[in-house]
């Protein structure tokens, strides 16, 4: 039995931002950048996206209902170099979102050498004009399915998209802070806390939106 030593390559590539936001007109640039020593070669495409309950994002087909122009789609970095990639996104109703996806590899394959290719996301979101509202939105805290563990739910009734800023739980055994996440349209997003068991009579959890107002809610009681 022959036996061939296979060396895996060594990348080092950013893309920035990870994240854009919009409203109602979508459009930007992103930079990749190649932060190594060997040229990488680039692949530049879109998809759409999804996100369950749990925060779990999966790729899927762009939505036919949304349009994005890219002014590149393949090209070399050089070492120590980044790229500009400009877009244009237009969709038939707002909001939505969508990923321009960046496939990084080596440019010149090198013999014996495994090829990786690795994949970085920008992610856009282009809201509503409408602004999310306080009373778009309702909190729950609930016991986990583990001892000192709490159950958030941020549920969105409205058609309108919006950001999470931040959470923050107090008068629990454990000061829990979370950054932020996306709200999506008429869905619910649940987050496990471990908080451990609340330790005051005022334990709540603060949620802080990018419109610029917070609610609170304190853990059910059976």
């Amino acid at each position: 039995m022959a036996l061939i030593a296979m060396a895996i390559p060594s990348l080092s590539q950013t893309i920035v931002p990870p994240i854009a936001e919009y409203r109602v007109k979508g459009g930007g640039v992103v930079e990749l950048r190649n932060d190594g020593d060997v040229p990488l070669a680039v692949i530049v495409e879109v998809k759409g996206f999804t996100v369950d309950e749990n925060g779990r994002m999966a790729y899927v087909e762009l939505d036919p209902m949304v349009r994005v122009e890219l002014g590149a789609s393949s090209f070399v970095i050089p070492p120590r170099q980044s790229h500009m990639v400009f877009y244009k996104a237009q969709g038939q109703a707002t909001p939505y979102w969508f990923a321009i996806l960046a496939t990084f590899t080596k440019a010149v394959p090198v013999r014996n050498e495994l090829r990786v290719n690795i994949v970085l996301p920008h992610v856009v979101y282009v809201y509503q004009k409408q602004a999310l509202k306080k009373q778009d939105v309702q909190l729950a805290l609930a016991a986990g399915q583990q001892a000192g563990e709490y159950r958030l739910q941020v549920r969105n009734l409205s058609p309108k998209a919006s950001r999470v800023e931040t959470i923050e739980c107090k008068g629990f055994e454990k000061k829990v802070e979370l950054g932020g996440m996306p709200v999506f349209p008429a869905k619910s997003r649940f987050l496990e806390l471990d908080t451990g068991s609340a330790a005051a009579h005022d334990a709540r959890c603060k949620v802080s939106f990018e419109e610029g107002f917070s609610m609170e809610v304190t853990p059910a009681t059976n």
